[in-house]
């Protein structure tokens, strides 16, 4: 029986919607997320955002309340209809009483300007893990869980970043094909050159899969590229 291989699609990284009005903040924002390894779509305007969110439905969504086109109250009313994504309010005030309204009107959580980089991060991450609800996808060996964006081996989680979940992930979408370190790079970091960083995470990807017996899957041939089986070959 011939298994079919999942598409990028199914495999990408976590995608995140930040809209914000603010363009340093928002590029900020974007180049921290994106070196985590998520997908971001950057909308400046509530109006781009709540299309963004009905076309493409993100996994969280990090909103600043003041934008120029719609108040706070009404985009978090918006986003509430289109999706049930954890949305995490980028705000400037600590006030209860607008705290108490943004969680009546659907927000999840809150993060005060200015920002830690590793609260925001810390606090993404932890919406993603409780959010996590579809069914994992089994690719030979392995078991992508997709909601809870990690992948596991024979059942055993293997602890793996963003990053290295994209390029697990990516690998799997045919395994056993060698992909060039070029295109892993266009795949996981559409917008920056991080070659140095892709041979980083390439080897930390590889201690994990070696911690639970599946080092050898992942195949490195020179010139060439990298592969990652998803079963050990059988041996005649």
């Amino acid at each position: 029986m011939t298994q079919t291989s999942p598409s990028t699609d199914q495999l990408q990284r976590p995608h995140l919607l930040l809209i914000e009005d603010d363009r340093d903040v928002r590029r900020i924002l974007c180049d921290e997320l994106a070196l985590e390894g998520f997908h971001v779509h950057a909308s400046p305007t509530a109006e781009d955002g709540l299309h963004c969110a009905a076309l493409h439905p993100p996994d969280l969504i990090l909103l600043d309340l003041g934008l120029p086109d719609l108040p706070g109250d009404e985009v978090t009313r918006q986003l509430r209809r289109l999706t049930d994504a954890p949305i995490v309010v980028l705000t400037a005030t600590d006030a209860l009483q607008e705290r108490v309204r943004q969680l009546s009107l659907g927000a999840n959580d809150f993060v005060m300007k200015p920002y830690d980089p590793r609260e925001l991060l810390a606090r993404v991450h932890a919406h993603l893990r409780r959010h996590g609800r579809s069914a994992p996808l089994h690719i030979g060996r392995f078991a992508l869980h997709r909601g809870e964006h990690r992948l596991s081996f024979d059942g055993h989680d293997l602890g793996l970043s963003p990053t290295e979940l994209a390029i697990a992930s990516a690998l799997l979408s045919e395994p056993g094909q060698l992909f060039s370190r070029e295109h892993l790079e266009r795949l996981i970091w559409p917008d920056h050159t991080c070659r140095n960083a892709l041979n980083v995470h390439v080897s930390h990807l590889r201690s994990k899969l070696a911690a639970v017996g599946a080092g050898d899957l992942l195949v490195s041939v020179r010139r060439s590229g990298l592969a990652l089986l998803s079963d050990h070959p059988e041996r005649g």
